[in-house]
C-alpha cells in the first residue's frame, strides 16, 4: 500500500517541501521544545508538515477500522476462519464485499508505506538535531512493541504496532541500502508470500476431495464457543484473547509483516527521492500521475473483485454456501496479491486530490486524525471492544453486516472531528505526546 547510491544525500533524507503553501503547513519544532543554549549555532530549519500525507494517512485509517471491525464482531475467525452466523441479505452480502473489495491488503499496505518514509522524515530530524538516529529509532521501536503487546492481548490480537516495531530494527539496520536493492528486495518479498500463498492454495484444490483429506483439514474449534467466550465474563474474554493472540502473533509477523516490510522500502526509497514532495508540489505532470494510476487500480479492482467474489459471492447475492478450504485460500492469495497494486493507485488518486486547490477544504479535514493516527488507531480497538466484548455491550455475533458498515462510517466521521478538536488545541495527539517525549528523551511541547 514507489537511483541512488549507498549513503542518501542529507537534503534527500530531510523530507523538505518545495517552496509555496500547496499541502504543506508550517510545522513547530519536533525536537521535544528543548531551548537553545547561547551561543549554540541555529539547527537547520525543519521543512513544512506536508499535510496530504496526514490526510492519506486519515484515509488509509478508514480502511484498517473497515477491515479489523470483523474481527470484533465476529471472533470466530480468529479462532476457526467461520462467522458465526450466515449472511442474511444482500445489504450484508454488499458490505461484506465491498470490505474485501476496496479496503482488505490494501489500507494496511498504505500505512506501512507511510510508516517507511516517516521514519525517513525522522532519522533527518535527528541529523539536524546533531544526534543518532539510532538511539532514537531504538527507543520509539521498543516503545511501540510494548504499546503493541498490551494492544493485542487487552484489545484486539490482530495488532500490527509488535510487527512494526520489530520489522523496524531491520529497516534500521538498512537505512543505507542502495535504492536498486531495497526495491529488489521489496519485490523478492512481495513476490514470495503471494508465490507461497497460491502455491499452497494449489495443493489444496488438487487435495480436496482425496479420501481423509477433507477430514483431517477441518478447521479446529467453534464459532459459537469463540463468541460465547468473547462476550462472556471479563476472565474469559481475557482467556480468549490470550489463546488467539498466542497464535495470530507468530502469523502477522512473518506473514503480513513480509508484505509490510516490502512497503516500508518502497516508503524508504520515496522519502529519499522526495518523490512526494514533487507529487503534492506538481513537480510531475498531472497526465503521467493518471497514466499510471488507472491501469494500477483497474489491475487492483479486478483482482480484488475476483478475491471478493470467491468469498461472497455475486455483488448484492446472498450466498447459500460457503467456499471450501481451497477457495479460501486462493481468495486470501489473490487479495493479498492485489492489495499493493491498488494501494499504489489509492495513493496517487489521493496525492492528485489532496493536491487539489478546490480540494483544500478536504485535506484540512482529514489531516488532523492522520497527525494522531497512533491515538485513533488504537481508539478504533478501545471503541471496539467496549461494543463487541465483555469489556462493555457485548454485541459480538449480534449485527448484521449492514449494521457493522454503519458503525464503520459513523466512529471514522467522529474521529475525524474529535481529532480536529484536539489538533485546534494541541500540537501533538493524546498518545503520540509521550511516545515522542521517549524517543526524544525530553518532555515535548504540547501546544
Amino acid at each position: 500500500m514507489s537511483g541512488g547510491g549507498s549513503l542518501p544525500r542529507l537534503s534527500a533524507m530531510s523530507g523538505q517541501q518545495p517552496d509555496g503553501p500547496l499541502g504543506t503547513q508550517p510545522h513547530t519544532p519536533d525536537d521535544g521544545g528543548a531551548p537553545r543554549a547561547a551561543g549554540e549555532p541555529a539547527q537547520p530549519a525543519r521543512p513544512p508538515r506536508l499535510v496530504a500525507v496526514d490526510a492519506l494517512r486519515a484515509v488509509a485509517l478508514l480502511g484498517i477500522l473497515a477491515v479489523n471491525i470483523w474481527f470484533f464482531a465476529e471472533p470466530g475467525q480468529l479462532t476457526t476462519g467461520e462467522f458465526h452466523r450466515e449472511i442474511q441479505g444482500p445489504g450484508d452480502q454488499l458490505a461484506a464485499f465491498t470490505a474485501t473489495l476496496l479496503f482488505e491488503a490494501k489500507s494496511y499496505v498504505v500505512f506501512s508505506f507511510l510508516f517507511g518514509l516517516s521514519f525517513v522524515m525522522q532519522w533527518a530530524s535527528a541529523h539536524r538535531a546533531g544526534v543518532s538516529e539510532v538511539g532514537r529509532s531504538v527507543r520509539r521501536f521498543v516503545t511501540l512493541a510494548v504499546l503493541g503487546v498490551l494492544h493485542g492481548i487487552f484489545l484486539f490480537v490482530g495488532d500490527i504496532l509488535l510487527a512494526y516495531a520489530l520489522l523496524g530494527f531491520a529497516l534500521l539496520g538498512m537505512r543505507r541500502v542502495r535504492t536498486r536493492t531495497a526495491l529488489i528486495v521489496a519485490g523478492v518479498l512481495y513476490g514470495a508470500v503471494t508465490l507461497f500463498l497460491f502455491g499452497i492454495a494449489a495443493l489444496v484444490l488438487l487435495a480436496e476431495g482425496t479420501p481423509g483429506f477433507d477430514e483431517t483439514m477441518m478447521l479446529p474449534g467453534d464459532a459459537d464457543a469463540a463468541v460465547a467466550a468473547y462476550t462472556g465474563t471479563i476472565g474469559s474474554y481475557l482467556g480468549f484473547q490470550l489463546e488467539a493472540y498466542a497464535t495470530m502473533a507468530p502469523m502477522i509477523i512473518f506473514g503480513q509483516g513480509l508484505m509490510a516490510f516490502a512497503a516500508f522500502l518502497i516508503g524508504l526509497v520515496v522519502g529519499r527521492t522526495q518523490l512526494l514532495e514533487r507529487i503534492v508540489g506538481r513537480g510531475v505532470p498531472t497526465g503521467r500521475l493518471v497514466a499510471i494510476m488507472l491501469p494500477v487500480l483497474v489491475v487492483g479492482l479486478l483482482i480484488s473483485g475476483a478475491a471478493a467474489w470467491i468469498d461472497w459471492g455475486a455483488p448484492g447475492s446472498v450466498p447459500t454456501e460457503e467456499p471450501g478450504m481451497g477457495m479460501m485460500l486462493l481468495a486470501q492469495a489473490l487479495t493479498l496479491a492485489g492489495g499493493p497494486v491498488q494501494s499504489l493507485g489509492y495513493v496517487i488518486l489521493a496525492l492528485l486530490v489532496f493536491r487539489s486547490p478546490a480540494f483544500g477544504w478536504l485535506t484540512a479535514a482529514l489531516a488532523p486524525a492522520g497527525r494522531m493516527s497512533l491515538t485513533n488507531y488504537l481508539g478504533q480497538s478501545l471503541v471496539l471492544a467496549v461494543v463487541f466484548s465483555a469489556l462493555g455491550l457485548g454485541l459480538a455475533g449480534e449485527l448484521t453486516a449492514l449494521q457493522i458498515g454503519v458503525i464503520v462510517l459513523g466512529l471514522w466521521l467522529l474521529q475525524l472531528l474529535l481529532s480536529r478538536l484536539w489538533m485546534a488545541g494541541f500540537r501533538t495527539g493524546p498518545l503520540e505526546a509521550p511516545l515522542r517525549a521517549i524517543t526524544y528523551g525530553r518532555a515535548p511541547r504540547w501546544r
